[in-house]
């Protein structure tokens, strides 16, 4: 099957659920423009003949396992239990509180189908129809965000009128690659 072409979805293996959470940290331009001349519809998956698939789960699922693991793991050891005659175990119990509810909020998979044949999107968590609506109202946009030294980084965004907003690329201060890499995303939406 040549590359970008329709398929079925690998219902079966759950990692390219996970696709959006391994764009690299080093050079995530080149890890996308990789993952675009792999498939030409990413991080879609082209079902049939102008329908377009994105499943997937919040990022927010790992970092709240991360929390919630460091956070047990010191409860656990007793370690930061006192600090300076303080008593600071109830900032450990916050984080495991925390920790989990991040993971049981993100654990529902969320699916946006794009059917260019009928002009509309169709959003849904968990299999539960949260917003439908004409495919003009999904868009693809650059963000910018800066640090506390006013280095400004840029984040690729897809969005929609009542869609969560899904960033492609995170941390990238090469604005020049990212309109590239939106023109390219474009061609599927």
């Amino acid at each position: 099957m040549p590359k970008g072409r329709a398929g079925s979805l690998p219902t079966t293996s759950i990692g390219w659920r996970f696709q959006l959470w391994f764009l690299g940290l080093t050079c995530p331009e080149r890890h996308l423009a990789r993952r675009l001349k792999n498939n030409s519809f990413y991080p879609f998956v082209q079902q049939e003949p102008n329908v377009f698939v994105l499943e997937y789960y919040l990022d927010t699922l790992w970092k709240g396992m991360l929390l919630f693991i460091i956070s047990v793991v010191l409860v656990s050891f007793s370690s930061l239990r006192e600090v300076q005659k303080q008593e600071t175990w109830v900032f450990l119990v916050y984080g495991v509180g925390v920790g989990l509810w991040l993971v049981i909020s993100s654990l529902p998979r969320r699916r946006l189908v794009l059917n260019h044949t009928r002009g509309v999107y169709h959003f849904s968590i968990q299999g539960r129809t949260v917003c439908q609506g004409p495919l003009h109202l999904v868009y693809v946009r650059l963000a910018l965000s800066s640090d506390a030294h006013g280095r400004c980084f840029f984040h690729l965004v897809l969005g929609g009128h009542r869609l969560e907003p899904l960033v492609l690329v995170q941390l990238s201060e090469h604005y020049e690659v990212g309109p590239a890499q939106t023109r390219a995303l474009l061609r599927t939406r």
